[in-house]
């Protein structure tokens, strides 16, 4: 009995120490793991943490000081902006973040209940839809503020086209691919063909759509527009020439809405210096005053995503090219011949958005029509926030393209201005302006 109790007595303390040894070891793996997994996600978390206490992200703008909308309320004259989209697919209603996010900033906050709607029409053929253009009216309380909102969409024109890559993102193809390439390669497919298809375009439907927006913009007020259209609008160039000189007009766009927006204006500059070539109409008692409002006329175009020479590449150059001095120096020859005194060209681009690019002043001289006088100012901004990863940076390239309208900076320029960049607490203390003199 007492060799049987001696030999338990062993076991058991072969057993004890046994489980000893394991807990030890159990420990140790433990600690290894955690430290494992501490290395493994360390860049994302602290990347997430750190982000929470500074805001690193760079905002560079180098130009001319600009006014905002802000600056344009005078008087209680009515401010118009239009939207212009750029790749990929929309529909009526996408800008209504950027539109908010401007209200917000401007204090409007007395919407119109209903927005109007307008099916825009192929001027030539007269049955073809081109796109949509909604108008919101934005005011506030005591209406001192008034600012008309138009939101063109001209989707429609590329739509049946990209059909043709509808096979690469169906079922077909989906369970062969990991989830994140799905998703990345269904974006690509859609954004991808907007540009070909513009450049393309025969029947010029997208530019189309953009001159009857401009049309509806400037030949109708509020009051005057029914909460649904479905025509062609049909105004003189006399008349939009008068509009033109008298509205207060702001322009936003998006990646390839910028090549859209520039082509129509382009063209706009062409009617009206074909106007004024012709000596009955440019010396009558009626134009010639709306021609000299036009040649004392700013605008302002706020470029998000900027693509213009991505998609130069396969364009035409303007008539008028490489003489910006010329017309646009009150000591120049041509002074007398510029359409406008200055467009303003406000050209917003993130180093890490692989779609937008900025504008050197070789592309001003080179591929602008020097009788709009253009001026540019460039901003290097970063929208999407950078995280590390196993020790490199990373951005997300999709964010990077298609978050400008969230982002409260870039919201601010084009609300406020920066005319008045040093008064501007949120932009003197969150980016760096630096003045471009000739």
């Amino acid at each position: 009995n007492n060799l049987k109790d001696k030999l338990k007595s062993l076991r058991f303390y072969k057993f004890y120490n046994g489980l000893l040894v394991m807990r030890k070891l159990l420990i140790l793996s433990l600690l290894f793991m955690v430290s494992g997994c501490a290395s493994f996600g360390r860049g994302v978390a602290e990347a997430i943490i750190n982000d929470k206490k500074e805001d690193t992200r760079q905002c560079e703008i180098q130009g001319s000081p600009l006014p905002g909308i802000d600056d344009l309320f005078k008087n209680k004259q009515v401010v118009k902006v239009m939207m212009v989209h750029g790749v990929g697919t929309h529909t009526p209603g996408y800008a209504t973040r950027i539109r908010e996010n401007l209200a917000l900033k401007l204090g409007l906050d007395v919407f119109s209940r209903r927005d109007k709607d307008i099916t825009l029409i192929d001027p030539d053929d007269r049955k073809t839809v081109i796109g949509n253009l909604r108008v919101t009216r934005m005011q506030n309380e005591e209406a001192s503020k008034d600012l008309i909102f138009y939101e063109l969409t001209w989707s429609v024109n590329t739509s049946v086209q990209k059909r043709i890559l509808d096979y690469d993102t169906s079922g077909l193809y989906e369970h062969k691919r990991a989830a994140f390439n799905h998703t990345l390669k269904k974006f690509l497919d859609d954004v991808i063909p907007d540009p070909e298809i513009y450049v393309t375009d025969k029947n010029n439907y997208i530019l189309k759509a953009t001159q009857q927006a401009t049309c509806w913009m400037l030949s109708r007020s509020w009051s005057q527009l029914k909460p649904e259209e479905k025509q062609v609008c049909r105004v003189s160039s006399f008349n939009q020439m008068k509009d033109l000189s008298r509205d207060n007009i702001i322009f936003i766009t998006h990646s390839l809405g910028s090549k859209i927006l520039m082509d129509s204006l382009t063209d706009m500059v062409s009617t009206v210096a074909a106007v004024e070539a012709r000596p009955d109409m440019a010396q009558s008692p009626k134009v010639r005053p709306i021609i000299e409002e036009l040649k004392n006329k700013e605008m302002t175009v706020f470029m998000l995503a900027n693509q213009l020479p991505l998609l130069q590449i396969a364009g035409a150059k303007p008539q008028v090219t490489g003489q910006i001095r010329s017309y646009c120096r009150p000591k120049g020859k041509n002074y007398g011949y510029r359409v406008f005194k200055q467009v303003n060209i406000v050209a917003f681009s993130d180093p890490n958005d692989l779609l937008s690019y900025g504008i050197n002043q070789d592309f001003v001289d080179n591929y602008m029509d020097s009788r709009m006088c253009p001026s540019v100012t460039n901003v290097n901004i970063n929208i999407a926030e950078e995280i590390s990863v196993f020790g490199a940076g990373v951005v997300n390239p999709v964010t990077a393209h298609t978050e400008y309208d969230n982002d409260t900076r870039g919201i601010e320029m084009i609300a406020k201005g920066t005319e008045n960049f040093k008064q501007n607490e949120l932009l003197s203390k969150r980016c760096r302006f630096t003045h471009l003199k000739n």
